[in-house]
């Protein structure tokens, strides 16, 4: 004889956590079928308990390679409560599944405007940048959609969440930071970091960070990329990004000369005395 299911929402919300736990994942999806339409029967307007059923279920279509409903759900549940973290990462890795890079880049994006140290955003951003510059070529970010710009009430919201929900944040950046690039990705970055040379010396010292950020997407173990976007720091008044960039230099290379005397002139501009 079947087991009698559960007659409330929180009820069905939990079984279907337990079938998802158990790799069940239509009868997962079922449960969280069974427990909107009862939502919805009831009456009551709950848009915090229905956002999470959908971005359930939009897990279990994520799960079953069902990428279309994934997203379908995904917008719904973000419809009823805008910038959570769990639809728009789900969404964002249904988008890639169909390589819609643009449109899971802007959801990668997002999701690090909320939270910038959440792992799987950051691998996700890695990802989808070497696929648009692949597809769409060097002035790949023209070719973007708008990206939404997350109220300070989001963050706040998801700031003050138990620290149990932010698991996928403890790996932090260390884990993209540890990620071995592969020999195309270093001679990628090396490329893009003579590029970003080449802007220097034409004094173009903002586009030049930007080819600096995407060499280090691929590559993070040069020094000299930290010591070269440092100095543009330096000439566009960015003393507190210098001295950032020149640290990370000395990291990699303690023996980095220009990345100390460019910390060091960071640190005057900034009136910081070092003893």
């Amino acid at each position: 004889m079947a087991p009698k299911l559960p007659d409330s929402v929180e009820g069905l919300r939990a079984a279907g956590n337990q079938s998802f736990r158990n790799g069940q994942y239509a009868e997962a999806s079922a449960l969280y079928c069974r427990a909107l339409r009862l939502l919805q029967v009831r009456g009551s307007s709950d848009p915090e308990e229905e956002s999470v059923l959908y971005s359930n279920r939009a897990a279990c279509h994520l799960k079953d390679g069902n990428c279309t409903d994934c997203i379908k759900d995904c917008t719904s549940a973000l419809a009823l409560v805008p910038f959570s973290m769990k639809p728009l990462l789900r969404r964002a890795s249904a988008y890639e599944a169909l390589e819609k890079y643009p449109l899971a880049y802007v959801d990668y994006k997002t999701v690090l405007q909320i939270d910038n140290s959440v792992a799987s955003a950051l691998e996700g951003i890695n990802r989808m940048t070497r696929a648009l510059m692949d597809s769409l070529g060097p002035e790949w970010r023209l070719k973007l959609p708008s990206i939404p710009v997350v109220p300070v009430s989001a963050q706040k919201r998801w700031n003050s969440l138990p620290s149990e929900n932010k698991e996928s944040t403890k790996k932090s950046k260390e884990t993209t930071k540890s990620r071995v690039p592969s020999a195309g990705d270093v001679e990628r970055a090396r490329v893009l970091k003579e590029e970003g040379n080449e802007l220097v010396k034409k004094g173009n010292h903002k586009k030049a960070i930007e080819k600096y950020n995407e060499s280090l997407l691929f590559s993070n173990l040069e020094s000299t990329t930290y010591s070269n976007r440092a100095l543009c720091h330096l000439v566009l008044n960015q003393d507190k990004e210098a001295v950032k960039d020149c640290t990370e230099a000395l990291k990699l290379d303690g023996k980095n000369v220009k990345a100390l005397y460019r910390r060091a002139q960071a640190y005057k501009s900034l009136k910081a005395l070092l003893w």
